[in-house]
């Protein structure tokens, strides 16, 4: 029997570790990559990195959209209960302060030019203790007017809703002229972003307190029962929408545009814009006797 050293057989049937195709496979796992390779994964990143900004956009937009929204509603319905709270004083007599009183001896409610659709005047005769709507005491006897308007401020360029209040212990006459507003006047400042003021006039021609009609300028001012008011709110800044938007203006909402078209307004920024509405009755003018 022949033998063969044992050293013999493993040199020839398993190379040493490190040389032949142990050490070609080695080299080959640890290759880094190639130029294509790094392009494609590059261009894959950047695909996935630009779908996850648009969609953060996207939803940042709209959730800012839906903000303003909500600023804009809660704006409008302070206006019109700010506006309401002072039409249904129009006319008012304190009975208790002047008991010879059987008639408001002012003018209630009047615009204060055909020229100024977006202002008018309410009269009535203060309590004692009360504050006029520029906050200011009233005292024993004195009849108030406020006058609601739209005013632009000279330096910031933003509208608001004012009002100007004046007293006396005798009825005013209602201004003829459009009121401005002065660069930094804040005081007469009710509601910033209010970019108009719209209001018709409700008259009672066959004596049952009921509006018949309805008009800008009534022919006879001692038969207005009711006051229709619109205000139109924008958004604080721009960019609350992706585009300008084209939305139903006051004459629109109040049923007095020229024509359909004339209805609806395109915007000129990315802001939102919303107008509101409602009807008042004036208490003091209904039943012809203060209340």
């Amino acid at each position: 029997m022949l033998c063969y050293p044992l050293y013999t057989m493993n040199t020839r049937s398993s190379p040493p570790i490190g040389h032949g195709q142990y050490t070609r496979s080695a080299m080959y796992r640890q290759r880094g990559l190639t130029l294509v390779e790094l392009m494609v994964s590059l261009g894959l990143s950047l695909v996935l990195i630009a779908a996850v900004g648009a969609v953060f956009l996207a939803s940042n937009q709209a959730s800012r959209t839906a903000q303003d929204g909500a600023r804009i509603q809660e704006t409008g319905r302070y206006a019109l209960d700010l506006i309401g709270r002072n039409l249904r004083q129009a006319g008012y007599t304190n009975i208790s302060a002047a008991v010879a009183n059987t008639a408001f001896p002012g003018t209630p409610i009047k615009n204060v030019t055909t020229a100024c659709p977006s202002a008018f005047t309410i009269q009535y005769q203060g309590i004692v203790g009360e504050l006029d709507c520029q906050a200011q005491s009233i005292a024993t006897g004195e009849i108030v007017q406020h006058t609601f308007f739209i005013g632009v401020d000279a330096t910031t360029s933003i509208p608001s809703l004012r009002c100007n209040a004046v007293k006396n212990t005798t009825p005013w006459t209602p201004p003829t002229t459009c009121p401005t507003a002065a660069a930094g006047a804040l005081d007469n400042i009710l509601l910033d972003n209010i970019e108009d003021l719209r209001i018709l006039y409700g008259s009672d021609t066959d004596g049952d307190q009921a509006a018949d009609s309805y008009a800008a300028t009534p022919a006879d001012w001692t038969k207005v029962v009711t006051a229709r008011v619109c205000v139109l709110v924008r958004s604080e800044s721009p960019g609350s929408v992706s585009s300008p938007q084209t939305y139903l203006n006051c004459d629109g909402v109040l049923g007095i545009a020229a024509s359909d078209v004339a209805r609806f307004t395109t915007a000129t920024d990315t802001r939102q814009r919303r107008a509101f509405a409602a009807t008042f009755a004036l208490r003091n003018r209904l039943f012809g006797t203060p209340n």
